[in-house]
């Protein structure tokens, strides 16, 4: 789940971190092809309770990515209901819509948050990579405006593109700036903690796991910046080889949340060969 990885908690260049690394780079794009077109489905159950005057937290969240010839196009909604002690209930909602250049030159997005039925916040814009390497990002909402991103700058599906790539080369850290268009103030600073690599038994049964391999992966985001000393939110989960996520443990601050497959649907493969 790509904000990144499921709104400011999920949802996705890069370099390794063995010691002290030098920045990412740029050009480090998903390779073509890589990765399972699909739409999936988790529910979310409350995993604990740390702070607050919340009793109760749940939720749905389902993500879909398919193969557009040049580029990745994508969809991801999360839908968290929360309970205070005095019985009230209240329901967050995440939605976005993405295309993504498989050469991570170009990025267009629209999210929408709301609270209760009510819009709290909502981004539209495109995201076009110059050829020095910065990004250049035109936003249509909230506000037209115009900002540049650092060329260590990337996109979400480029970002699990080197998630994997890392982890293939056995990569414990990595460093990253990501810009899913969730926010009006640029790409988050976020910090990768990878695990091993290896045959797993996958907790949903789909063919897109057989033979499969995949790595745990612990992101922490930090919104306030570079200068951050904890991270605002942290999200976990296991990524397969093909680029699907299970096992998902997405920290909000006062209340944890754990993921697991409803249902998992690979999409058909592109014909991209009237458009090329």
């Amino acid at each position: 789940m790509k904000r990144t990885r499921l709104a400011a908690a999920m949802v996705i260049g890069l370099a390794a971190l063995p010691a002290h690394a030098a920045s990412p780079r740029h050009d480090a794009a998903p390779v073509a092809g890589a990765l399972l077109p699909h739409k999936i489905s988790y529910t979310l159950n409350l995993a604990r309770l740390k702070a607050g005057s919340l009793v109760a937290a749940g939720g749905k969240a389902s993500y879909q990515l398919r193969d557009a010839c040049d580029s990745w196009s994508s969809s991801q909604k999360l839908e968290v209901q929360i309970m205070s002690g005095d019985g009230s209930t209240s329901v967050v909602t995440y939605q976005s819509a993405t295309l993504e250049d498989k050469n991570g030159r170009r990025f267009l997005f629209r999210t929408v948050q709301s609270q209760d039925g009510e819009t709290t916040s909502e981004t539209a814009g495109e995201a076009i990579r110059q050829r020095h390497g910065q990004v250049v990002v035109h936003f249509t909402k909230p506000d037209a405006k115009t900002i540049t991103l650092p060329a260590a700058t990337v996109f979400p599906v480029q970002f699990t593109g080197a998630l994997l790539a890392a982890a293939r080369k056995g990569a414990l850290h990595l460093q990253s700036q990501i810009f899913d268009g969730a926010s009006a103030d640029g790409a988050t600073p976020n910090y990768v903690t990878l695990g091993t690599l290896a045959p797993a038994t996958p907790g949903f049964d789909s063919p897109a796991f057989a033979g499969g391999m995949a790595v745990p992966v612990s992101v922490a985001s930090f919104g306030g910046g570079d200068a951050t000393l904890l991270p605002d939110s942290t999200y976990s989960d296991r990524l397969w080889t093909n680029g699907v996520e299970d096992k998902l443990l997405i920290d909000f601050g006062d209340y944890v949340l754990s993921g697991q497959i409803d249902s998992l649907t690979p999409l058909p493969a592109a014909s991209c060969s009237l458009t090329r």
